[in-house]
């Protein structure tokens, strides 16, 4: 691995060899990997094309794999009109698109066979769903892994900072920049037909109005979720990250209100309020084995725990 990107391989390198951490050790360990120097240091191209080459990516990459230079050249495309903006928002940056992409990262990486290996805790033991191998619905091809890593480089592709008017308004969006930029490629409209109806479904599932429905939907059982449900899911999971974890999500739900405090004064005010952060956190979940595996939503409840037990006695 590049030596910029060595503290990824530590943390999960740690989580093998230490399978009993406590969710509030690893999310601790999380909010380190996010406000490392290396990262904020690094252009977003520069994260993408160090994570295209780290030990997590390799170990998916295949034969005639045509997502490795497409992941590079989107994020250069990205990266070329955010800069271009008189000014980015303040959440809806390019920080914001890094995050997501080493998020989705972090996710995938948990189903790599040394992250198998690791035994878990006693709870988890009794979990067979946490076993993300080829018999589990949430076990991810190497062609769906690298689908996901190509959806979060670009999901707020344009994102001015706003909020939907109407629903999936600003992913639609995002998913038309996309479109538009591959077809300026040099690839064959099939190629781009069978990529785009994956990659459309996963970014609209992103829109925050849409996440009970998801949630209703992964968790069903008649319909059975299908593959595309669990992606949707894992892209949902890595867009939340960042901003569930104890240090990182202050700072972001900070920036987040003030990107709101222009259009939405009265969204920003609810943001920077003391429940604020609290109504955020239960509002949102992590459902899946790989989210599992990095204890996102047992350290979300013990957050929740903490941030009731603090909240002001109303008189």
């Amino acid at each position: 691995m590049t030596e910029d990107l060595v503290w990824i391989e530590q943390f999960q390198a740690q989580l093998v060899a230490k399978p009993n951490l406590s969710p509030a050790q690893i999310a601790a360990d999380l909010d380190l990997l996010f406000t490392n120097p290396a990262l904020m240091q690094l252009s977003f191209s520069a994260l993408v094309k160090r994570l295209i080459e780290s030990p997590v990516w390799q170990s998916f990459d295949y034969d005639n794999n045509p997502y490795k230079a497409l992941c590079l050249q989107l994020s250069n495309e990205i990266e070329a009109y955010n800069l271009g903006l008189k000014a980015q928002p303040a959440y809806h940056s390019l920080s914001h698109f890094k995050d997501v992409c080493l998020s989705i990262t972090l996710l995938i990486a948990q189903q790599i066979p040394q992250a198998i290996a690791a035994q878990p805790t006693d709870e988890v033991k009794q979990d067979s769903v946490l076993k993300i191998d080829s018999s589990n619905p949430w076990y991810l091809s190497a062609e769906e892994a690298w689908i996901l890593l190509f959806a979060a480089i670009g999901h707020d592709f344009g994102h001015t900072g706003m909020m939907n008017a109407v629903p999936f308004e600003i992913e639609k969006k995002s998913i038309e920049q996309i479109h538009l930029w591959l077809r300026s490629q040099n690839l064959s409209s099939d190629f781009i037909d069978e990529l785009m109806s994956k990659v459309e479904t996963i970014i609209l599932a992103t829109d925050p109005r849409y996440l009970k429905s998801l949630f209703n939907i992964i968790q069903s059982t008649s319909p059975l979720p299908t593959k595309l449900n669990y992606l949707s899911m894992l892209m949902v999971e890595a867009d939340l990250l960042a901003s569930s974890l104890p240090t990182r999500g202050v700072l972001l739900t900070e920036a987040l209100a003030t990107e709101w405090q222009a259009h939405y004064p009265d969204k920003a005010q609810i943001l920077k309020a003391p429940d604020g952060r609290l109504k955020f956190l239960q509002h949102i979940a992590f459902l899946g084995p790989h989210a599992q595996r990095l204890a996102l939503n047992a350290s979300r409840m013990e957050l929740i725990e903490q941030l009731q037990k603090s909240k002001p006695i109303s008189s």
